[in-house]
């Protein structure tokens, strides 16, 4: 995909593949969710491995995602494993160095090794005998789109040879005399290794034949490693990885495979020292150049003055120039003299009388006004920096003065004052050059401090960086962490001083809210005691959980203004995944991220969402994804900050859910999610989908918040459903409100009748409910069905009998406005609201039928017949049975249910009266020939 600042789209509906590489062909199972499945990348692909995720892969999950595996592959599809084994392939080709022509081929042969489950003839025929079988073999490569990789007879021989002996037959019959590849028998290892790879035995079992295969495909000795984390934290548990990625491979070890909880690595030998201070110094380095990319928190204003961070300045020195005059001009309109006044008096005494004498005898006078702080407050920062370069007090000051137009003797008559309060306050109004010559000061103290730190810096870990390495990383050489003493600190800890966040092994302190995530709380309870301080009780964080929400703070595009909480949205990439496939992800990221080119949050366009399921990223000022800004902040997971201004926590949720579910389930990645508003989330393998925070309200419609693949797209398609629903009843600037209405009514059938008449009714005043009903009916079914396939079966199928017997009848009043349609039903619930004890209900039946045959015989324009008599008794028996089978004869159950009866009668009249065949004219019907009426 290519990026475009202006808007990013992507087609949802796009069909997968490529036309000519891969035709259309039948599915093999008809329950598979592909309606569910759809691409995000839209970009032609360049290389091998982009090729397979964009045309290959969609095809194997298209074909065999509902076909299930036993035994010891119980529990996976055999799309996951066909899957896993291409990704596997396409790594270990590249580590053994297989040449670029053959590896197509390895890969074609990898995407169809397992021909015994792709032979649907029954004649359970085993993979030796398919294999030989050259129709069966080319329509399956045929099929997986993988044929165009096999272009000559040779290659269809080599991929023929790998696919027999990766089951475990070896060269038999006459073959074995024949000349061949040598190099053959390592491919075949390499495929063996694949099919091996994701088998459902002990992980030391299952990494010991791999190693015993790696080891033939590489000819040399193969060993794995295995590194993970215990939780994860965010962005800072992806810098925690790549530095993991980044030692490992000082020692040999290339990235084979990257899971949910960490990454798998191959190399020939293990290292044998411990490696957690070194990982920890690599990691602490990355973090200090994060925060070395945002100078706004490296330049601080504190009560001593605005200090500027080493990092800072070997950045960019003219930003950080910037920051300082910024913060120069918050001090001048922060100017209070009464404050100024106290320190004045207190330097000044310090002094002595004296020296404050003879500096005002020389023109130097305290400061004054509010740009003359500004003024001191410069010299102030000047000194600091000057400080940092090592530089002793008195020669600071000489310079700075040189610099400030501080003359000789002005300059001797300060030195009595104290050198970072005192001096400022009396010198500022002697600052000839002003904010010009404190900026020429500060950029030779820069040059000073880059020249004093002229030995190569080597980033030293501290020895919480360090715990913390130890604590979360599982290395097979690491320190060893003691569980127990991490317990007694948080038993023994003061209850007021424990983290909120994380360990309380380490020290802890107040959270600041500048340095969270916009919208986050840092208050323990929302509703504080009357009476306390609006600034307690605050969140007590150890300094590495502060350190994962201050990077969340600096490191995704979050809206410049925004007080609403976000919501997290954590996406692995699958197990076993290929490390080509984090390149691609982050890449596609990225390209996303550019859709706002100020470097904001990015949104969906919501109209096209709902009406035609087209993701359209535009960018936004206020709401939408804060994708992460740097690569580095992904690896095994990614999390992003979903942000939705002032929707409420329900509809966020469902909106939330619905954009994240359109990301998981893509066909190139098909990602497991976690949803929720914690940045920490528990890390699994087992569970696809994890939605934290479900209301009650909710339930119904989202399940219990914990999914399979399957039940996730089963979710997917429900929230699609109402998206259309909420599109086509209500305008785009209310759809969030009609939204949340739907998704609360799930829980009941008629209520979803009940809402999109309501909504219907609150958006036009006279609706076509004819126009409505065709375009609401397949998305309201489609969600009915999946909701409650059996539920209330009894009153539906009355309702919809008694709306088929009104349509056919035309019983209805003189028009095809809602109140006439309804009028045969609402004659019904008035005459169960105004039923009398002595009445039964014969006698309330025949009055209706009778009534309503008047009514008919008064309004239309021919006499109305014996005929028309006997459609509406059956119409009004029908409606009997509901009141007696469903209510059991209660009018307060059925009143209580009056306004959505008649929602979903006038919708099932609707489907009713389009299935009927062309409607002659009234004038001709039957009706017009009746010339007695029968009592």
């Amino acid at each position: 995909m290519s990026a475009n600042p202006e808007s990013t789209i992507i087609a949802l509906t796009e069909v997968v593949g490529n036309s000519k590489a891969c035709p259309k062909q039948e599915i093999l199972h008809e329950e598979s969710i592909v309606s569910n499945q759809h691409r995000l990348l839209n970009r032609p692909p360049k290389t091998l491995e982009e090729r397979y995720f964009s045309e290959i892969r969609p095809q194997l999950y298209k074909r065999h995602a509902a076909h299930h595996q036993y035994g010891v592959r119980k529990g996976t599809t055999l799309a996951e494993h066909l899957d896993s084994a291409c990704q596997f392939m396409l790594t270990v080709s590249r580590i053994g160095g297989v040449p670029e022509d053959k590896r197509p081929v390895l890969l074609a042969a990898t995407a169809v090794h397992d021909l015994n489950k792709l032979d649907l003839s029954e004649q359970e025929r085993n993979v030796k005998t398919l294999a030989r079988n050259r129709t069966f073999l080319q329509e399956q490569l045929e099929k997986a789109c993988v044929l165009s990789f096999v272009v000559t007879e040779n290659d269809f021989e080599l991929a023929r040879k790998l696919i027999e002996r990766h089951s475990g037959h070896n060269r038999s019959d006459a073959a074995i005399f024949l000349p061949e590849d040598p190099a053959i028998d390592r491919w075949a290892a390499m495929l063996t290794g694949a099919d091996l790879f994701d088998l459902g035995i002990p992980e030391n079992v299952r990494i010991r034949k791999v190693q015993t295969e790696l080891t033939v495909a590489f000819d040399r000795p193969s060993k794995l490693f295995r590194v993970r984390v215990s939780e994860d934290r965010g962005y800072i548990t992806a810098l925690l990885l790549g530095a993991c990625e980044e030692v490992l491979q000082k020692y040999g070890l290339t990235p084979l495979a990257i899971f949910p909880d960490g990454e798998l690595f191959e190399g020939e030998t293990l290292p044998t020292v411990d490696l957690t201070t070194e990982i920890a110094a690599c990691w602490q380095g990355k973090i200090d150049g994060v925060f070395g990319n945002n100078i706004e928190r490296l330049v601080r204003p504190t009560k001593d003055g605005i200090k500027i961070a080493q990092s800072a300045i070997q950045q960019n020195i003219e930003e950080v120039l910037l920051n300082v005059q910024a913060l120069l001009e918050k001090k001048k309109a922060g100017f209070k003299a009464d404050k100024i006044n106290k320190d004045i008096a207190k330097w000044g005494d310090t002094a002595g009388a004296s020296a404050v004498e003879n500096a005002a005898a020389i023109g130097l006078l305290a400061v004054g006004s509010a740009e003359e702080f500004a003024i001191a407050e410069g010299l102030k920062a000047a000194y600091l920096s000057y400080r940092e370069a090592g530089i002793n007090p008195k020669e600071v000051w000489d310079k700075i003065a040189s610099h400030v137009g501080i003359s000789q003797q002005q300059r001797a008559a300060i030195e009595p004052f104290n050198g970072q309060y005192g001096r400022p306050l009396f010198a500022a109004k002697a600052a000839q050059k002003g904010l010009e010559g404190i900026l020429e000061a500060l950029r030779e103290s820069f040059q000073l401090r880059t020249e004093s730190t002229h030995k190569p810096e080597i980033s030293e870990a501290s020895e919480e960086i360090i715990a913390a390495v130890a604590k979360t990383l599982s290395l097979p050489i690491a320190l060893q962490w003691n569980g127990i003493d991490e317990l007694n600190a948080y038993i023994e800890a003061n209850p007021r001083k424990r983290c909120s966040l994380g360990s309380t092994f380490s020290e802890t302190d107040d959270l600041v809210s500048g340095n969270m995530p916009p919208g986050t709380k840092v208050q323990v309870f929302s509703n504080r005691l009357p009476g306390g301080s609006s600034a307690e009780p605050k969140r007590q964080a150890d300094s590495m959980a502060a350190l994962a929400y201050q990077l969340m703070a600096i490191g995704a595009n979050f809206p410049a203004a925004n007080k609403k909480d976000p919501i997290y949205l954590h996406l692995a990439l699958p197990k076993g995944s290929s490390p080509e496939l984090l390149r691609i992800w982050r890449e596609h990221l990225k390209q996303l991220a550019a859709t706002n080119a100020e470097g904001g949050t990015v949104t969906v366009d919501e109209f096209k969402l709902y009406k035609d399921n087209i993701l359209e990223f535009k960018p936004n000022k206020v709401v939408g994804i804060a994708f992460p800004k740097r690569p580095e902040f992904i690896h095994a997971t990614v999390t992003e900050a979903l942000v939705w201004g002032d929707a409420n926590a329900s509809v966020a949720l469902l909106k939330s859910l619905r954009l994240g579910l359109e990301l998981s389930l893509s066909l190139e990645f098909g990602f497991p999610f976690t949803l929720s508003s914690n940045l920490e989330v528990e890390i699994s393998s087992d569970i696809y989908g994890r939605v934290e925070g479900i209301p009650a309200a909710l339930q119904t419609l989202l399940g219990s918040g914990e999914y399979s693949r399957e039940e996730a797209e089963k979710i997917l398609k429900r929230l699609r459903c109402i998206g259309e629903l909420a599109i086509a009843v209500a305008s785009i600037q209310k759809a969030d409100d009609c939204l949340y209405d739907l998704a609360r009514a799930a829980a009941q059938p008629l209520d979803l009748y009940y809402v999109l008449l309501r909504w219907t009714l609150r958006e036009q005043d006279e609706p076509n409910l004819s126009v409505i009903w065709s375009r609401i009916r397949e998305p309201l079914n489609s969600l009915l069905e999946s909701l409650m396939p059996n539920q209330n079966a009894l009153l539906t199928q009355y309702l919809k009998e008694a709306a088929q017997i009104a349509a056919a009848a035309n019983l209805k009043g003189s028009s095809f406005k809602r109140t006439s349609l309804a009028e045969p039903f609402t004659d019904f619930t008035a005459a169960v609201r105004s039923q009398k004890p002595y009445m039964d209900l014969e006698f309330m039946f025949a009055s209706l039928v009778q009534q309503y045959h008047t009514r008919l015989d008064r309004i239309r324009d021919h006499i109305v017949g014996a005929t028309k008599r006997e459609q509406i008794k059956q119409y009004y028996e029908v409606l009997r049975k509901l009141y007696e089978e469903v209510y059991q004869g209660r009018p307060e159950k059925l009143l209580s249910d009056k306004d959505k009866l008649e929602a979903a009668y006038l919708f099932f009249w609707q489907e009713a009266y389009q299935q009927l065949p062309k409607r002659k004219s009234e004038d001709n019907s039957d009706d017009s020939v009746e010339t007695t009426t029968s009592v």
